[in-house]
């Protein structure tokens, strides 16, 4: 039997587009964190492996950290 309202839209069940857009950050978000301490871990091991390596390593994490922080500092002004 056809609908008596052709023209209404059903819902999808899924809740409001905001609602949708806040798991995609946290989702997001989580992944950004996991990824960090993942490359973090890594860093680690390879600096308790080779010593040598830990002040070569320590530059390169700063200068990620400044650019990062200077590219973040332009993007807010």
């Amino acid at each position: 039997m056809p609908s008596t309202r052709p023209n209404q839209r059903r819902s999808s069940g899924t809740g409001s587009s905001g609602s949708d857009s806040h798991v995609i950050w946290a989702l997001l978000l989580l992944a950004l964190v996991l990824l960090v301490l993942f490359i973090g871990a890594g860093l680690a091991y390879v600096v308790w492996r080779h010593p040598s390596l830990a002040t070569p390593l320590g530059v390169a994490c700063t200068a990620v950290t400044l650019l990062v922080t200077v590219a973040l500092a332009l993007t807010r002004r």
